[in-house]
């Protein structure tokens, strides 16, 4: 499946950037594709039962607290097939008038009470995009960041798919579902008007009205140089 060339908003000077959406699903079953993705981030023995996290080697300027244990607040599944690599988002609805609105975003969230943020993101992936956790593989981890403007700490769940998936919106916080290319933020970001915010932000404007910016694109950036380096 390609990507929709880049193109223009009717009615806007704005650049569009490819995304494959998932309406209709999947003609075809996405390959999985291994990334060697074992290796960077977190591993396992980071993570406590309760999801706390302690330190670990930094990659691709993501924060690292050093010499603490802390709690994390939310997880969010970083979940990627195919060579030339894409990853698995959702467009948080723009119907919707809440703080997240019209964001391109991982599939993810606020992690609950015992979770740890490798069950947190397999959920938020089925309760936002209906992809099941049975047909997920968890490979691995990136480094925790934290969201500058509300000061979340974000724990990115690396996965590929273990066979067929069907992503489709599954809550109404989420009107979109789509592959995008990672190869994207090898692009230099602009500074865009956010459509429901009205600030403007750097990022990139995608096909479908999505705004792929802030912590979400940092996280992808660093995965893309995560992938350069294996």
């Amino acid at each position: 499946m390609d990507g929709n060339p880049p193109g223009k908003e009717p009615g806007s000077g704005a650049p569009l950037i490819g995304a494959v959406m998932t309406r209709p699903a999947f003609d075809t079953p996405p390959r999985p594709h291994s990334h060697n993705l074992r290796a960077p981030g977190l591993r396992r023995n980071n993570l406590g039962v309760d999801g706390s996290l302690t330190r670990a080697a930094g990659v691709g300027g993501m924060e690292w607290f050093e010499g603490e244990t802390f709690r994390a607040d939310a997880a969010v599944l970083v979940l990627l097939w195919g060579e030339p690599p894409r990853v698995l988002l959702v467009r948080k609805n723009c119907s919707v008038g809440s703080y997240w609105s019209c964001d391109a975003a991982l599939p993810g969230g606020r992690m609950r009470e015992g979770e740890t943020p490798e069950e947190a993101a397999l959920r938020e992936a089925w309760e936002e995009a209906w992809v099941h956790p049975a047909m997920v593989r968890v490979t691995g981890f990136l480094p925790v960041s934290r969201t500058r403007l509300r000061n979340i700490t974000v724990v990115p769940v690396l996965a590929e798919p273990r066979g067929p998936l069907c992503p489709r919106p599954n809550s109404l916080e989420v009107d979109q579902v789509f592959w995008l290319p990672l190869s994207i933020v090898e692009r230099r970001p602009e500074e865009i008007v956010h459509p429901a915010r009205g600030i403007r932000v750097k990022g990139y404007r995608l096909v479908g009205g999505a705004v792929l910016w802030g912590v979400t694109y940092r996280i992808l950036r660093t995965l893309k140089e995560v992938l350069v380096r294996h």
